[in-house]
C-alpha cells in the first residue's frame, strides 16, 4: 500500500492518541449533488423566506393583519426545512471529517467551516473495522465498485454498527483504520489486549451475520423445546420503539397548539372567511394526531413467533388488532433482517423479513433494534435449517 494518504490526511498525536484530519472530499463530478442540494433548498425555501421577511417588516412599522401573521407562522417550519438541503449541499462541496482517539473511544466530527459537529462512539470493545466501497450497477451488468468513495464502520462485539468516515478513499481509509486497530484492540474498555480485525467490504453487498448472543437489554423471551422454538416479543415503550416519530409529533402538536392559539384571534379580528381558517387548522392538526397515533402504535406493538412442527407462525399485536400468518418450512426461501424501505436520519429502517419461495416478502418489527432483529433472524433461520438469502437459480 503506498503513502500517498499520508500526503493528503494530516496524523497528529494528542497525548499519545492518533488524530486524523482528512481534507475535503475529493467527490470529482459528484460534488455537482451539493450544487444541485444548495439550489433546491433555496427555491424551496424562497416563497417562504419572503413570505416571513414581509411580514417582519410589516410588524416594525405597524401591526400585520390576521392573515400576514397566519402566513408568517405557516412559513417558519418550511424555512427551517429548506435550511437541511443546504447544510447537505454545503458539507458535500467543503465539509471534511476528522477521527480520532480520544480517551478510550473512537471520536468523529464533520467540520465546515467553523462549525462542527461531534458524534462519539460508545465506550465499549470494538470486534473490527470495516472499509467498504460504494458500488453500482448499470441493468443487469455485475456491480462496479467505486473505491473512490468508501467507508469506515466500527463493529462492536455485541454487533452494533457505528459510521466512522464516509465519502473518502478506500486507500485512505484502509490505513487509518489499521493504526486504529492497535488502539481499539488495547483500549481501557477491555482488561485484555485483543485483535481488532480490519475488513475491506462494499457497501452495496448485503450481508447478514450471524448474531448468536442476544444483544444486552433486549427483553425478547426465547423458549427452546423439542418441537422448536418460540420467541416472545414484548412491546419496545412508547419512546424507544417510534424511533424519534414521537419526539417529532411532539414538536408538530406544540408548534400547532402556539399556531392555534396565536394566530386565531387575529384571524377572527380580520373578518375574513372563517371557514377556511378552520379547515387549515383541522387539517393540520390531524397529521399531528395521526403521528401521535402512529408513534404509540409501533411502541405498543408485540409479536409471538413460532418455528415448531416444521413451519413458522408469527402473531402479532397492535392498536387495531392481531395478525396472524403461517407459513410451511418448505414455502420459506429465506429469513433475515432487512432494510424495510423506510428511513430516518438517512438510514434505513431494518425489519424482520420472511421471504417465501413465491411471493412477496413480509416484513415484521420494523424499527426495532436492529440487532435484535438479527438475532430473532439467527434463531428462526437455526430452528427451521434456512438461509438468510434466497438461493440463485
Amino acid at each position: 500500500m503506498n503513502d500517498y494518504w499520508m500526503q493528503r490526511v494530516r496524523r497528529k498525536y494528542v497525548g499519545g492518541n492518533p488524530r486524523f484530519d482528512f481534507p475535503v472530499r475529493p467527490l470529482g463530478w459528484a460534488k455537482l449533488m451539493g450544487i444541485v442540494l444548495i439550489g433546491f433548498g433555496v427555491l424551496f425555501m424562497w416563497s417562504s423566506a419572503r413570505d416571513v421577511w414581509r411580514v417582519f417588516l410589516k410588524w416594525l412599522h405597524e401591526a400585520p393583519g390576521g392573515m400576514d401573521l397566519v402566513a408568517g407562522l405557516f412559513n417558519l417550519p418550511f424555512l427551517i426545512v429548506g435550511c437541511v438541503p443546504i447544510g447537505i449541499g454545503l458539507l458535500i462541496l467543503f465539509g471534511r471529517c476528522r477521527v480520532e482517539w480520544a480517551d478510550g473511544r473512537l471520536c468523529a466530527a464533520e467540520i465546515l467551516g467553523p462549525f462542527r459537529w461531534t458524534r462519539r462512539l460508545p465506550r465499549k470493545p470494538i470486534r473490527k473495522l470495516e472499509v467498504g466501497a460504494a458500488s453500482s450497477r448499470t441493468a443487469n451488468s455485475p456491480p462496479r465498485e467505486i473505491p473512490s468513495f468508501s467507508a469506515l464502520v466500527a463493529v462492536f462485539e455485541d454487533g452494533a454498527k457505528k459510521l466512522v468516515a464516509l465519502g473518502y478513499p478506500k486507500d485512505w481509509l484502509l490505513p487509518v483504520a489499521q493504526e486504529l486497530s492497535n488502539y481499539a484492540g488495547g483500549s481501557a474498555t477491555s482488561t485484555l489486549a485483543r485483535t481488532v480485525e480490519v475488513v475491506e467490504t462494499s457497501l452495496a453487498t448485503e450481508q447478514e451475520e450471524d448474531v448468536l448472543q442476544q444483544p444486552a437489554g433486549s427483553k425478547v423471551q426465547a423458549e427452546s423445546h423439542i418441537s422448536g422454538l418460540r420467541l416472545t416479543v414484548p412491546p419496545a415503550g412508547i419512546w424507544r420503539g417510534s424511533k424519534g416519530l414521537l419526539c417529532f409529533a411532539l414538536v408538530w402538536c406544540g408548534f400547532m397548539t402556539f399556531f392555534t392559539a396565536v394566530a386565531s384571534p387575529a384571524f377572527l379580528k380580520s373578518g375574513q372567511e372563517e371557514w377556511m381558517f378552520v379547515a387549515f387548522i383541522v387539517a393540520f392538526w390531524a397529521i399531528g394526531v395521526g403521528l401521535v397515533i402512529g408513534s404509540v402504535n409501533m411502541g405498543r406493538r408485540s409479536a409471538v413467533l413460532a418455528a415448531e412442527g416444521g413451519r413458522l407462525v408469527t402473531e402479532t399485536r397492535n392498536l387495531f388488532g392481531t395478525k396472524r400468518r403461517t407459513w410451511e418450512r418448505s414455502d420459506i426461501a429465506a429469513i433475515r433482517a432487512g432494510p424495510s424501505g423506510m428511513e430516518v436520519n438517512n438510514r434505513p429502517v431494518i425489519e424482520l423479513q420472511i421471504h417465501p419461495r413465491i411471493g412477496k416478502k413480509v416484513g415484521l418489527l420494523a424499527g426495532r433494534d436492529e440487532n435484535e432483529l438479527r438475532w430473532m433472524a439467527t434463531q428462526l433461520r437455526r430452528a427451521l435449517n434456512l438461509p438468510a438469502h434466497k438461493p440463485e437459480t
